[in-house]
């Protein structure tokens, strides 16, 4: 923020390069026919049933074909697809096979890059930001063999140490805005006498509000808007399950529904990105081999049951409406960053997101012909509004080095890379 009566234009404050980017993952792969979209007669992205949601953001997007992950594959080591897809997603590593404490996969791409943010002195204080909607596991056989270390995390901080992952959403964000000491009967206090995170920082505030320029004061403003009015969103989930004791809800099996703890978490993201708290995320929609029944859209099957359809017309109908539903909670992040500004434009302009997952056909468990797609980044070049056909068994890895590379991480290699996949 500058002093009243500099303009902004004059100083590097305000760099305009500042790029963030998200990973948003999704288990058990797609009906491949209704995910598989088009291009029109006009030369336009046409979206496909299953990313008809995403529609308001066609011009932003970006559908992959003919990515692979082969060390996703089994390679010898026999059944065990949904714990080797996660754990390969962004390592384009093939994980020991083992239920053990031996764990090893590979570090992970939003890691990589954090790295090489620290290294150009562009730190935040939180060096990278790891959620999701189901709880991260780290020990316990839950694939054939694999440890659930895999099936449960995509952020590898090294080999041997995923990173976890915050499912609760107020717990996110506190963990960024609030009061990280503070125990939970005290949080618990606060909430129900509707104390707000920001109330020792009014002063502040105000003092500062004085200091700077009228357009910083709408950026100070709007930034305390934003902060309090997803607070107070939070506290309203959490005043609702607090019981007689006192004692907080427990966000990671509770009853708050799949759609709107996705899409909470998609909110504390967009404002952490917005504050420049963090620039690298990951967001587990949910964990992989997940078998969680989708009711909101008329599925009392298991997700996994279901992904494996058997060409059955009413299982993959089901399966698409998954696929629908992952979808809507992509856009509602999306939309989330088109609606805060930045420099005058939406902030998803300057954000680059990777949605999609390890498996294809979630029938026949295979790694290729992957469902990916990337959103966002105008800003930085990143052109959206069509279908990027790349050469059958394209590294998934080739499109991790090209994000990278356009975030201003300078990593001349990753995974099984052949190349840079430009974005």
């Amino acid at each position: 923020m500058l002093p009243r009566g500099v303009a902004h234009g004059a100083n590097l404050a305000t760099d305009p390069a500042v790029t963030r980017v998200a990973y948003l993952f999704f288990p058990n792969g797609v009906n491949t026919a209704a995910w598989a979209s088009s291009v029109g007669a006009n030369g336009a992205l046409v979206l496909s049933q299953s990313l008809a949601p995403l529609a308001e953001f066609q011009r932003d997007i970006t559908v992959y074909s003919g990515l692979r992950h082969r060390n996703a594959e089994a390679n010898g080591d026999g059944p065990g697809d949904h714990a080797r897809s996660a754990a390969c997603f962004l390592t384009g590593a093939q994980p020991r096979k083992t239920a053990g404490e031996d764990i090893k996969a590979g570090r992970s791409i939003d890691q990589a890059i954090a790295d090489e943010l620290e290294r150009a002195g562009r730190t935040t204080r939180l060096r990278s930001l790891e959620l999701g909607s189901e709880a991260a596991m780290f020990a316990g056989n839950c694939d054939s063999g694999y440890s659930c270390a895999y099936s449960a995390n995509i952020s590898w901080k090294s080999e041997a140490l995923p990173n976890g992952k915050e499912t609760d959403p107020r717990a996110a964000f506190e963990r960024i805005f609030g009061r990280s000491g503070e125990r939970p009967e005290d949080t618990a206090a606060r909430l129900r006498t509707r104390r707000s995170v920001l109330d020792g920082a009014v002063h502040e505030a105000k003092r500062l509000a004085r200091a700077v320029g009228s357009e910083d004061r709408a950026r100070l403003d709007e930034y305390l808007d934003g902060v309090r009015g997803l607070e107070k969103r939070l506290d309203e989930d959490a005043m609702a399950q607090l019981d007689a004791k006192d004692a907080l809800p427990d966000f990671g099996d509770g009853p708050l529904d799949m759609a709107r703890r996705v899409d909470l978490l998609g909110e504390v993201l967009a404002l952490a990105f917005k504050t420049d708290s963090t620039r690298v995320a990951t967001l587990m929609i949910a964990n992989e081999g997940s078998n969680r029944s989708y009711r909101e859209v008329g599925v009392s099957d298991g997700h996994h049951d279901i992904s494996h359809h058997g060409n059955s017309p009413e299982k993959l109908a089901h399966f698409a409406a998954i696929n629908r539903f992952h979808a809507e909670r992509c856009a509602a992040f999306l939309r989330a960053l088109s609606t805060t500004r930045e420099h005058g434009r939406p902030l998803l302009d300057s954000t680059i997101v990777l949605y999609g997952g390890a498996i294809g056909d979630g029938n026949r468990h295979n790694h290729d012909e992957l469902p990916i797609l990337v959103a966002g980044g105008s800003a930085r070049g990143v052109r959206g509004g069509r279908i990027e056909a790349c050469a059958k068994g394209t590294p998934l890895c080739n499109l991790h080095l090209g994000i990278a590379r356009a975030v201003g991480a300078n990593i001349e290699s990753f995974g099984d890379a052949t190349g840079t996949l430009a974005l």
